[in-house]
């Protein structure tokens, strides 16, 4: 196998080329993995465009949602060998605070990137974060495990009972993948608002029926007419936008939740302003949902596997590392729903 593979390096805002790097080396415990197929992240976008660097040496930069082959193998590893097809952790949890002890391992205050990214031919992971991608699951579908894990953290944290109506705002790969989740695995009506027709349509296919488009009509008002005037049991923001997270405020019941599910970047960084006595009076929940544990993961790969959620119908655009800055730009004009790319 050759020492050197293509990956791309973050050299500034904006700035990420692919390059020929070091293949990674292994520790005791770790897996080399060859990359088959890695989903655009937004969050790496976003640190792309503000020249953020993750972890070091910073080389296949950001890429995470990847599926792929383990090649090589460290002297210890268990569980995993070489041919098996795999996909991975690559956000290591220390096991040992406060919130790894008691299973909230996704808030855990010395996680720590393993070093090398899946805009890459080759990453490594450890062994214990490795999982095989069950027989007759593809790579593309295996590449959702990571974002959809992600999903199953944020239907778990709005608290969804059967029977419960359940607005996601954004159609988005993400909001198309909770809304899955919300319908199938919780038994929830949901509702979708999206302010691109398009995304709507895609939502349409899959099956969803209460659509709205805040451009054309009032949300809170499709929103109450649709829930007997009470509101949405559940909120979930999947835009990062200070002002939907004002409005999502305004569309949940007493005794709901709203969940902000997606992290605000540049000019939209501002106050969000609260009616506290709504708040207060009405028992509402407000809380925000980040990452995931394993035992997501796991689940997550599971219910990709067993067919619970559609996850290739989001697939839009493919292309080669060489096109990442082209996929970026497809990303930033709202284009299609999920990309992936291809090292």
């Amino acid at each position: 196998m050759s020492r050197v593979m293509r990956a791309t390096r973050l050299y500034g805002p904006n700035d990420l080329r692919v390059e020929e790097v070091g293949v990674p080396e292994l520790g005791p415990h770790e897996v080399l993995i060859r990359v088959r197929v890695d989903g655009l992240c937004p969050t790496g976008v976003h640190a792309v465009e503000r020249g953020v660097v993750w972890g070091e040496p910073g080389v296949g930069f950001p890429g995470h949602e990847f599926a792929g082959d383990v090649v090589a193998v460290g002297p210890h590893v268990e569980g995993v060998g070489v041919g098996d097809r795999v996909v991975g952790e690559l956000l290591i949890k220390c096991g040992r605070c406060y919130y790894c002890r008691s299973g909230r391992s996704n808030l855990c205050r010395n996680s720590r990137w393993v070093g090398y990214f899946s805009w890459a031919e080759y990453v490594k992971t450890y062994d214990y974060v490795t999982y095989r991608i069950p027989e007759g699951v593809t790579y593309e579908a295996a590449a959702f495990t990571e974002p959809l894990s992600c999903c199953l953290n944020a239907v778990g944290v709005a608290n969804i009972s059967p029977g419960d109506d359940v607005l996601v705002i954004g159609s988005g790969p993400m909001g198309l993948l909770i809304a899955q989740l919300a319908r199938w695995a919780r038994g929830a009506r949901v509702i979708l608002s999206d302010v691109l027709d398009s995304r709507l349509s895609h939502a349409r296919r899959l099956g969803f029926k209460d659509l709205v488009n805040p451009l054309r009509e009032d949300v809170q008002g499709r929103v109450r007419e649709l829930t007997d005037g009470l509101g949405a049991s559940a909120v979930i923001v999947t835009v990062g936008d200070t002002r939907v997270q004002e409005e999502a405020l305004g569309m949940v019941r007493p005794g709901g939740t709203v969940v902000f599910f997606a992290g605000v970047h540049g000019v939209r960084e501002s106050p969000v302003r609260v009616n506290s006595n709504f708040i207060h009076y009405g028992e509402v929940v407000v809380t925000g949902a980040f990452d995931k544990t394993s035992e997501q993961f796991y689940r997550a790969l599971k219910l990709i596997s067993i067919g619970t959620v559609d996850v290739e119908a989001l697939i839009t655009h493919r292309f080669p590392l060489e096109e990442v800055g082209r996929a970026m730009e497809v990303f930033r004009g709202r284009e299609g729903l999920k990309i992936m790319i291809y090292p």
